[in-house]
């Protein structure tokens, strides 16, 4: 695939989450022309372009006819003329997925594929983070951007490389991984598994895949992973706050907006503590199981718990936009799961008033999960409903945003609940409505964060008024810096 006569490289949907990280990666080699298309600019397209990769903002078969090796997203249908014009004369065409597994190839790399249905972007950047603090020059793909200027994706010199296996589509499967993660499994992409059942059997495949030197780690926390444990083969690490785990949790603390564990091993007792700065039961999970991933790589466990220390966190992950008289903070989260444990860290940080701004992500998911989102969303004291993301999904009959609103009136009375179907007259009316010690929560896969920047330079510059000598060029830069991912498979 990668030849030695391959020169370009050219990614259709280029602006999207899983697709601009293998781009970076190509440009981080140094050895590639990097080209892609796609529907309109964004942030994301022009940090690529800022690195070298040229783009047109449009989908034509001229843009591939001098291109070795084509990448297409997910989300690229087999209609798109570039795409067409691939198939039609031989030049090599991939999926997002296949490209990665290629770039992952066993003979080549020792990769670690973290999977589960929460918190593998998380996870797999907490692996990265710990991997650079022990200098082992890693390569990554993230579904996310870390922090301080270090990105989706890193290419490096050793053999280790780091990436996420999307459960939703099996994508997991296509990788053969030294080292399998399965963070916890969930009720979702029924449309494509059926049931849980079947969601079960494919992470126990993935599971059973690393080689005979390899390892798979797993959470015992988890319910479901703990059904399927007698049908794992091989070296299978556990994690956790359950007694019988190897790497266990205990004695959490919360302090100053973050949380302290120490760790114990089953058999070597006690190891450390670890310092994260930032809350939740189950960041603490995805850090446990990052230090049991390195660990078992081989790093010291000082050195595990430096690099979760400095570990800068992750776009649309816990994203304070504004710490102020109103705090804003944005979140992906949009499984009632995910929404349940964010709510929860962020009440056991802020006492104000928690008010919940949520777009539910698409069509199929709103209707699987009706029933399970009302409950989720217990510790807010207000929650505004806007409308759904359709990540490109078709209209289905009788599911909108009437149709949530009726679950959530169920259980919640017009005090708390309100349903707008604007997100700009959402935007107003929080700004109309605020006080000081709300918290303003931003929470959905799609476009909701736009509202939380918007809030957040709101709020900013009122404090500005009220605070002298606040640098507002600096606050402007702040916001202009927050960027947000399109997750292309979720």
């Amino acid at each position: 695939m990668l030849k030695r006569s391959t020169k370009r490289i050219h990614f259709i949907g280029i602006g999207g989450a899983g697709v601009s990280a293998l781009a970076h990666l190509m440009l981080d080699m140094k050895k590639y022309e990097v080209t892609g298309s796609d529907k309109q600019s964004s942030k994301v397209t022009r940090a690529l372009e800022e690195a070298g990769a040229q783009i047109w903002y449009e989908h034509d078969e001229r843009y591939v006819r001098h291109a070795d090796l084509v990448v297409r997203s997910t989300a690229i249908s087999d209609e798109n003329p570039e795409v067409n014009y691939a198939k039609q004369h031989g030049v090599p065409l991939l999926s997002r997925i296949e490209f990665m597994a290629y770039l992952a190839d066993p003979k080549k790399k020792r990769s670690v594929v973290v999977s589960g249905s929460h918190g593998k972007s998380t996870t797999t950047s907490m692996v990265a983070s710990i991997a650079l603090a022990a200098q082992l020059d890693p390569s990554f793909v993230i579904g996310s951007v870390l922090k301080r200027g270090i990105g989706s994706a890193r290419h490096g010199e050793s053999d280790l490389f780091i990436c996420e296996g999307d459960e939703s589509n099996n994508s997991m499967l296509s990788f053969a991984p030294h080292v399998a993660v399965v963070t916890n499994i969930d009720y979702d992409h029924m449309d494509f598994h059926g049931s849980l059942s079947n969601l079960k059997n494919s992470f126990v495949e993935f599971l059973n895949s690393p080689g005979r030197d390899g390892f798979s780690v797993v959470c015992l926390d988890d319910e479901n992973v703990r059904s399927i444990m007698p049908m794992l083969k091989g070296r299978v690490i556990t994690y956790g706050t359950h007694p019988e785990a190897e790497y266990q949790a205990v004695r959490r603390r919360v302090h100053n907006g973050g949380l302290s564990f120490e760790v114990h091993h089953r058999s070597e007792g006690p190891l450390g503590v670890v310092n994260l700065g930032f809350p939740g039961d189950h960041n603490m999970q995805n850090a446990l199981c990052s230090l049991a991933v390195c660990r078992s790589l081989g790093v010291t466990t000082d050195t595990c718990s430096y690099g979760l220390e400095t570990f800068p966190g992750i776009h649309r992950r816990y994203d304070m936009l504004h710490a102020g008289n109103v705090h804003v903070i944005d979140d992906y989260a949009h499984h009632p799961t995910e929404i349940q444990n964010l709510l929860g860290s962020v009440r056991e940080v802020f006492k104000g008033r928690l008010r919940v701004i949520f777009q539910p992500h698409r069509y199929t998911r709103s209707r699987a999960l009706a029933q399970q989102f009302p409950p989720a969303f217990i510790n807010a004291d207000e929650i505004i409903l806007a409308p759904i993301y359709t990540a490109n999904e078709k209209p289905m009959a009788g599911i909108g945003l009437d149709y949530l609103n009726r679950f959530f009136q169920s259980k919640y009375d017009e005090m708390k609940l309100r349903c707008i179907d604007d997100l700009d007259a959402i935007y107003q009316y929080v700004v109309d409505s605020s006080r000081p010690g709300d918290v303003v929560l931003t929470v959905g896969a799609g476009t909701v964060n736009t509202i939380g920047y918007r809030l957040a330079e709101t709020f900013a510059r009122r404090d500005a008024e009220l605070v002298s000598g606040v640098d507002l060029d600096r606050i402007a830069q702040e916001m202009s810096e927050a960027s947000f991912l399109m997750d292309e498979q979720n």
